[in-house]
């Protein structure tokens, strides 16, 4: 295979694979009352499986930065494909509620590399003139999640069952993930650089006590503990 060929396919493989994952955020929000039945949990509770989601994958891309010198881009690719597969599997056979919040955790710890990697790999291995041209089509690839998720999500859950978004999300990455492995390789030199895990923490902390106190607004002002997060 030309290297060309092979760098083209290694950037849309990145990039289906922020896909899956803005997919199965956006398909459950239409699933929610089924949820909300099957597991006897409030909508404020039920919306976690999204919100932990998007706030786990926020935590995570701010490492990024560090990851991407730490590692090669195969071996993120891996990890975040592996990570996504067992999340959703996990997701589709949940017996209760916390198992799938968990589930979907899971998951966002593969959904968040995804995105930078995508972008990563075009400034990594894409000539700088093309580099307009390709992260517009990898940013579309991305960008038809959202607009395809409800529909998905919707005639899923209506014929089937809210869990088979996982099993087809499970699924499209295993393919993705065959795909990955053989084009993606090693792109620079990793550095063994430390960690700034004070800054994490703290950005991490901030992130979700924002995320935590916003959460219970929706409980009104009066409740206890958005005053003891506030």
């Amino acid at each position: 295979m030309k290297e060309k060929t092979k760098n083209i396919l290694a950037v849309l493989s990145a990039a289906f694979m922020s896909f899956v994952g803005i997919l199965t955020e956006t398909s459950l929000n239409v699933t929610f009352p089924t949820m909300m039945k099957q597991f006897n949990v409030a909508l404020d509770t039920v919306q976690w499986t999204t919100t932990g989601y998007l706030l786990t994958i926020a935590i995570i891309m701010i490492c990024l930065s560090y990851l991407n010198e730490r590692f090669t881009a195969k071996q993120l690719f891996v990890v975040a494909r592996g990570g996504f597969m067992v999340g959703s599997v996990i997701s589709a056979f949940a017996p209760n509620f916390s198992i799938l919040l968990l589930g979907r955790l899971i998951s966002a710890l593969g959904a968040g590399i995804s995105t930078p990697l995508m972008f990563n790999l075009v400034t990594e291995i894409i000539p700088r003139d093309k580099w307009g041209v390709y992260m517009g089509i990898a940013g579309l690839v991305v960008a038809m999640a959202p607009t395809l998720g409800p529909a998905f999500g919707g005639i899923t859950n209506f014929y089937l069952s809210w869990r088979w978004i996982f099993i087809f999300a499970t699924i499209i990455a295993l393919i993705v993930f065959i795909a990955g492995v053989l084009v993606i390789g090693k792109y620079h030199e990793q550095v063994k650089s430390d960690f700034d895990w004070l800054a994490f923490i703290i950005l991490a902390s901030a992130f979700i006590t924002l995320t935590v106190v916003v959460n219970q607004i929706s409980k009104g002002i009066t409740n206890p503990l958005f005053w003891q997060l506030v």
